[in-house]
């Protein structure tokens, strides 16, 4: 996958915090930078001092704290058919998750051949096969799978996060 979310989510939380604490400091004269050294940025103008000192560590502990919940993905990579239609699969929702979530799986890159839609699926429930809504031909299909958490509030369903995997579906030929 890339750069894991984590470390996207630590740069992130560590450029904010980098931010606000120049934002806590007094202005000061600027100096000329020496040539040797390259650029550097200088400080702003307009800015006042933070009026409660703990008020950037609050924020930053309650940036870090929601940015460490994270989506258990449970699932086998692979699933088998011997018609194009039933699937042998895995595909939970982890038992480490808090949230119910559904599964959509597509057969393109742009989610618009929609191949499956489940209802939603407790933590630490799974399916060991699925039907999908039209047939495979024989052969490895490259098929993405959408793992979509729901949160309920005030009677009202949305969605809490979402992570798109790319899964292998075989068809026996």
């Amino acid at each position: 996958m890339g750069i894991s979310v984590r470390r996207v989510l630590f740069a992130s939380v560590l450029a904010t915090a980098l931010l606000l604490t120049g934002c806590a400091r007094k202005p000061q004269e600027e100096t000329p930078a020496p040539r040797s050294e390259g650029l550097k940025i200088g400080y702003a103008e307009g800015v006042t001092v933070v009026e409660d000192p703990n008020a950037l560590q609050k924020a930053v502990d309650e940036m870090m704290e929601k940015n460490q919940e994270t989506m258990g993905l449970e699932y086998k990579n692979e699933a088998l058919s011997d018609d194009g239609i039933n699937f042998t699969c895995y595909i939970a929702n982890a038992l480490s998750n808090e949230y119910d979530m559904f599964i959509a799986i597509y057969g393109d890159e742009a989610l618009t051949d929609e191949l499956f839609l489940s209802g939603l699926l407790r933590p630490g429930t799974a399916f060991d096969h699925i039907t999908l809504e039209h047939s495979l031909d024989p052969g490895s299909h490259t098929v993405y799978a959408a793992f979509t958490q729901v949160e309920e509030t005030d009677g009202e369903q949305a969605i809490h996060a979402q992570v798109i995997v790319v899964m292998n579906f075989t068809v026996n030929g």
